[in-house]
């Protein structure tokens, strides 16, 4: 596909001109780190959000190890309607973004439109061929999985590794957030936070009580006091 006919190009993203310039070992290496964590930060938001779906959809979810005390998950009908509708301001512009990098290699009539009001889902499949690096039902040899990321090298350089994968790793990151938080009202995911609060507040009050001298002082108080002659 030409530079100049891709998504990202026809959007006004910043991509070089010169789509013969060389691409150095580190742009190379640069690029492969970028997408790596591209992909494992929609790995992420794709796990905890499957995890809310199930939930939404009654199906039984077992609770956390360390649920967070109060986290009770609200009524499946609830639950869904609320997810749909904080869903679209997350999605929407990380399916646009997704598009907009899936077509730098893919023919973008292949892919799914980005459009959550016409498809609810329609980040979830772009997110997915993003991370397989290959269109649904596409019949690839185990070798040849995620090759499409490796060409052509001055477009992931330039054009997606530097501007698109950005942008989507940190709207990946604001919905995972979202879906974490939900997951973790719904006791089906431990809040690390709250119990390393608890584990703090523990032990500052071991540290008082063992180290400081609180329990001497105490014991002490507590004593019964010998009686005057």
């Amino acid at each position: 596909m030409s530079i100049y006919a891709a998504p990202s190009y026809a959007m006004g993203l910043d991509v070089p001109a010169d789509a013969t310039t060389p691409v150095t070992p580190a742009q190379a290496q640069r690029a492969r780190v970028e997408l790596q964590q591209m992909r494992r930060g929609l790995e992420r938001w794709l796990r905890y959000r499957r995890i809310n779906d199930r939930v939404a959809s009654g199906q039984p979810v077992p609770d956390a190890l360390l649920r967070r005390p109060g986290a009770v998950a609200p009524p499946a009908p609830v639950l869904r309607t609320k997810l749909q509708r904080e869903r679209m301001a997350d999605e929407q512009p990380l399916a646009e973004h997704l598009y907009q990098l899936l077509g730098e290699v893919f023919d973008a009539r292949q892919l799914p439109a980005p459009d959550l009001r016409r498809d609810p889902e329609a980040a979830v499949k772009l997110a997915q061929i993003a991370i397989s690096g290959r269109l649904p039902g596409e019949a690839t040899q185990p070798q040849d999985v995620g090759f499409v990321w490796l060409w052509p090298a001055v477009i992931v350089v330039g054009a997606i590794a530097l501007v698109l994968t950005t942008l989507i790793r940190s709207r990946a990151q604001t919905a995972e957030e979202r879906e974490h938080y939900e997951c973790i009202k719904s006791g089906k995911c431990t809040d690390s936070g709250f119990w390393l609060k608890i584990g703090g507040v523990v032990a500052v009050g071991w540290f008082v009580w063992d180290k400081l001298g609180a329990r001497e002082r105490l014991t002490g108080a507590l004593k019964p006091k010998k009686a005057l002659p």
